[in-house]
């Protein structure tokens, strides 16, 4: 099967029982280097990436385009009102869209999915131009169905387009595939923004034509792939119920849920708290709002940059560890200092550990999941890690009204320290005896060829 490329592989003895929890910080060695440009080199690969940033400069165009004609042009300022219904209609789609998204990505096949998918949401793109004509009734009422349905068909579209990188790149490859997405995720978010910034307050209906388009090219790029990413009649054999609960009770992926879940939990907490203070002492308004959560995305994107570099070096229970420790330690400094600027270095750093450990994750989930019901398991993550972050800001800003401030990031900072403890004693799966390890990929011959050659059959790698 592999002739025609040659790839070289060494197997060492890997000294871990599973039976032991890991208490070497580091890995013996490296186990596969990857560089993310060399994943570019995989043609169907590429195409999903453009896809996807075509697709997430529309996301944030059309979504800051709506925000500016639902919120900011009834009064001077945003309407509270309108925010909270706003906010209130962005939690649909998790609550009802997101159970059921992984069930249409194991369902449809999840090339026409996503191709299919971004047609629709080009046409509720181009839909939205009427919620900027001057009828405020009419346009409310549309304007608001257009955001609800693009967010619910987001969740649906992202699912499969997660689930479909296990496909697209072999499996020691899947930690640098996902961070590639995600750093592609905030670049397309700022260029959406960008073009926003000229286009929405003065020319909204400019700005949807542009959203509208891109969203056609997104969906002509995902249905120029090739490559089979499972889903519909692909699926002969169909997880019921008792298989995929074993599924999610298995030692890797169960490790990985409450990991990721916890930690996102507690920085909801963080970030809630942190907000609340810094407009307090500053009286900056929503402006103290969106400086703290412009500096967690500056910690996750750093964190998407680094996460292939750590997970090469560090075993899945140190990333862990770690980011839970580093999160306790940079909280437990700013409940001490308790001033607005160690406050968001402190947000900087958690969302930076948090990073570290959702790409681990993700790649863990992807890796490990049955492929006849990784829809519905990596659903089921996505819903977890991303409620417990928005119980965490209601927590937050309910705790910090209630108690001091310090008080809440102190009893954060105890949970993050007691859970780093609890993760490193906890079973994580870890059942290896051998370690694989690989060439790069570029020096394969094969990598001229437009599909990735993939190794499952060769054995456990470090996933």
């Amino acid at each position: 099967m592999f002739s025609h490329c040659s790839p070289k592989f060494a197997i060492r003895n890997f000294d871990i029982s599973h039976n032991k929890y890991v208490t070497k910080l580091r890995r013996k060695s490296i186990a596969v280097h990857v560089r993310r440009r060399d994943l570019f080199k995989y043609i169907d690969f590429r195409r999903a990436m453009s896809a996807q940033f075509s697709s997430q400069t529309a996301d944030a165009l059309t979504t800051i385009t709506l925000t500016n004609v639902l919120v900011f042009r009834f009064s001077s300022g945003p309407s509270l009102t309108a925010m909270t219904t706003t906010l209130i209609v962005s939690l649909i789609p998790l609550i009802l869209v997101g159970p059921i998204a992984g069930d249409f990505a194991d369902r449809f096949d999840r090339v026409l999915l996503l191709s299919r998918g971004h047609l629709l949401r080009a046409l509720f793109t181009f839909v939205a131009i009427l919620s900027a004509f001057e009828q405020p009734n009419i346009k409310r009422f549309i304007g608001y169905l257009c955001f609800c349905v693009l967010l619910g068909l987001t969740r649906i579209l992202y699912t499969a387009r997660a689930t479909s990188l296990s496909y697209l790149v072999r499996r020691h490859e899947l930690v640098a595939a996902d961070s590639s997405s995600l750093i592609l995720s905030v670049i397309a978010g700022a260029t959406g923004a960008a073009i926003s910034f000229f286009l929405a307050q003065q020319m909204p209906v400019v700005s949807f034509i542009v959203a509208g388009f891109l969203q056609l090219f997104a969906a002509r790029q995902y249905g120029s792939i090739q490559t089979v990413v499972g889903g519909g009649k692909l699926v002969k054999k169909k997880l019921g119920f008792q298989g995929l609960f074993a599924q999610i009770r298995s030692p890797k992926t169960r490790f990985a849920m409450a990991a990721t879940t916890n930690h996102r939990f507690l920085l909801g907490i963080c970030i809630a708290s942190i907000a609340v203070m810094i407009d307090k002492s500053f009286n900056m308004q929503t402006t103290g709002y969106v400086a703290v959560l412009g500096i967690s995305a500056s910690g996750s994107f750093i964190g998407s940059i680094t996460a292939e570099w750590i997970s090469e070096r560090f075993p899945r229970r140190s990333v862990t560890v770690i980011a839970f420790a580093l999160a306790g330690s940079a909280i437990g400094a700013a409940s001490f200092f308790a001033h607005p600027r160690v406050a968001l270095g402190a947000v900087m750093i958690s969302a930076f550990a948090f990073q570290n450990l959702r790409v681990r994750s993700d790649a863990t989930i992807q890796a490990n999941a049955s492929k006849t019901a990784i829809g519905k398991i990596f659903a089921l993550y996505d819903l977890l890690y991303n409620f417990a972050f928005i119980t965490g800001g209601i927590i937050g800003i309910a705790a910090t009204s209630m108690l001091s401030y310090e008080t809440v990031l102190v009893s954060a900072c105890l949970a993050y320290l007691s859970l780093a403890v609890v993760f490193a004693k906890l079973k994580d799966g870890k059942i290896l005896n051998v370690e694989v390890i690989a060439t790069h990929p570029a020096g394969h011959s094969a990598m001229h060829s437009s599909q990735p050659i993939r190794i499952d059959q060769l054995g456990p790698v470090l996933i």
